[in-house]
């Protein structure tokens, strides 16, 4: 599979998701931790089913926690590095996983372009930091408290 670019791209993604989601949850489950355990119980007496507990209480309880995540996440959307490209890529399916910051190395130092690589590392900053305020800005609208 490392000939095809499908599955180039494929793998890229799987390990990608497959280094983030673990940490995520691990961030998720101490919040849910600090949910009072009171307020399901509550909850259970009330009536509530596990459909309504995980509504009203576990959602708005994670809201603040996945927000912040998902501010972080944006502002550091086009940061993906490069090792695993390097890594998994050959002359074959190098075109396919080409992100910018290996485009900058090779390109950039690899030519002894250093204006290319500069350029790209600039562009690849200011395009961050916009998605950033934009996700900011879309927490503010949903009612939590902003980073910035």
């Amino acid at each position: 599979f490392f000939t095809d670019p499908t599955w180039a791209r494929v793998t890229v993604i799987v390990i990608n998701i497959w280094v983030g989601v673990p940490y995520t949850l691990l961030q998720l489950t101490g919040v849910l931790q600090n949910i009072p355990e009171e307020l399901y119980e509550a909850a259970k007496v009330d009536g509530a089913n596990r459909l309504q507990r995980i509504w009203h209480i576990t959602l708005p309880g994670i809201k603040p926690t996945v927000v912040v995540l998902l501010i972080m996440g944006i502002g550091g959307a086009l940061n993906v590095g490069m090792e695993r490209q390097m890594l998994l890529s050959n002359g074959i399916v190098q075109d396919h996983a080409m992100v910018l910051s290996w485009f900058a190395y090779i390109r950039g130092i690899g030519n002894n372009n250093y204006g290319l690589g500069t350029a790209i590392g600039m562009f690849q900053s200011l395009v961050g930091i916009a998605l950033l305020f934009i996700a900011n800005k879309i927490a503010g609208w949903l009612g939590e408290s902003r980073l910035i």
